[in-house]
């Protein structure tokens, strides 16, 4: 089994290199980011969503399952990304939110030169399933989207 950490931090640097979702983040790429679990600094993803500033991406590791590719037992890594829209107008389109899961799905990364959809974030893993984006609320009532994220590893490492 592959170390889930690195699945998230490669997703992290492949989202970064997205230049329109990079722009969508005020064209800061320290909006996307990794959330890695640090008892007790980190304990409460609950806080971390609390916290995101908008707008931005949150990747974090969910869990990891059993599964099965075809005939063989594979292990499904699940990863959230949380989304923060940026901040619209009066005028504005109300497509935030949609733009943010078009781009995480089918934007390009500049050094793989593949929609996310078909392109390896881990060299372990197959491309990501097919994903789905939801809405959330936080503590406040303040809602976001969650974007989950299934990758299946290649045999078991």
């Amino acid at each position: 089994m592959i170390d889930p950490s690195l699945l998230v931090d490669n997703l992290v640097a492949m989202l970064r290199e997205i230049q329109e979702l990079v722009l969508e983040m005020d064209g800061d790429p320290e909006r996307i980011y990794a959330y890695h679990d640090q008892y007790p600094k980190r304990s409460s993803l609950a806080h971390a969503i609390h916290q995101m500033p908008a707008p931005s991406v949150m990747a974090v590791w969910q869990g990891t399952a059993p599964g099965s590719f075809g005939s063989a037992d594979v292990w499904k890594h699940q990863v959230t990304l949380y989304l923060r829209a940026r901040e619209t107008f009066d005028g504005d389109p109300p497509t935030a939110y949609y733009r943010l899961f078009r781009l995480i799905t089918k934007g390009v990364p500049a050094a793989v030169g593949v929609a996310m959809l078909n392109a390896t974030v881990h060299p372990s893993c197959y491309p990501m399933d097919l994903p789905l984006i939801q809405r959330q609320t936080d503590a406040e009532g303040l809602d976001y989207f969650e974007v989950p994220i299934t990758f299946t590893e290649i045999g078991d490492d």
